[in-house]
């Protein structure tokens, strides 16, 4: 790999590293050469060449696998949202991004209503919610662990409903008779992945991740689900 003589090691490795994606010498998908192999390429301490890893990683040109090693990522998913906060599922982000979503149904489960999803859904103190957890994929890559409320009386359907690779916004239209159509309130947090999230998502636990906790109404502006997602950072863009 070729080299700039004067800038920091760890600033050359990266600079090679990332040459060598977008000239396709490393192509999506393909695992690069671990840390030990670089360390003696470049005559360069470990320390050293994980600093190189780790900005690439979090600039998501690389993604760590657990127990698999490093390996080139995939280009970001670009989600926009307008001044109206329009809401689009997670499948048409993908379908205009021009790659394939996907979905994995992790568990659903009747759960009590929380203070404030009662406030929300304008619900007494004894309410139930059905909560649906899924991960969700685009062209086969983990992006977001998605955890979905809604009110059990009008939601009950989803408890059976078929929710492997589709899209949650149509199957919620389908039990409750309305759609998600905006979001009432959108809060941002950087948060790091848990052990849970690691195992799921296929990266690693403190990984850099995105929370978005979401209220959705419908055309109306009537309430329609609550939604608390994890996006992995280096898998997925927000510009808002």
């Amino acid at each position: 790999m070729a080299t700039n003589k004067t800038a920091p090691l760890y600033q050359r490795i990266y600079d090679d590293i990332k040459a060598a994606i977008k000239d396709g010498t490393y192509k999506t998908d393909e695992k690069i050469p671990s840390e030990a192999e670089l360390s003696e390429e470049y005559g360069v301490s470990r320390i050293t060449v994980r600093r190189a890893i780790e900005d690439l990683c979090s600039d998501g040109y690389l993604t760590k696998m657990q127990g698999r090693g490093t390996f080139v990522g995939r280009p970001h998913l670009m989600r926009r949202l307008s001044q109206s906060k329009a809401s689009r599922s997670f499948s048409e982000i993908c379908e205009e991004a021009g790659v394939v979503p996907g979905a994995h149904l992790v568990e659903r489960q009747i759960v009590p209503a929380r203070p404030h999803e009662q406030e929300f859904f304008g619900l007494g103190p004894d309410a139930l919610l059905v909560y649906v957890h899924r991960v969700r994929t685009a062209d086969g890559l983990s992006v977001c662990d998605e955890n979905m409320f809604v009110p059990y009386d009008e939601g009950r359907d989803l408890l059976t409903a078929q929710l492997e690779d589709t899209s949650l916004f149509s199957a919620i239209e389908v039990a409750t008779g309305r759609r998600p159509a905006s979001a009432k309130d959108w809060n941002i947090t950087a948060v790091k992945a848990t052990t849970e999230q690691a195992a799921l998502l296929g990266i690693s636990v403190g990984d850099a991740m995105l929370r978005a906790n979401v209220s959705f109404v419908d055309a109306g502006d009537r309430p329609v689900c609550m939604g608390r997602h994890y996006f992995v950072g280096s898998r997925y863009e927000l510009s808002i």
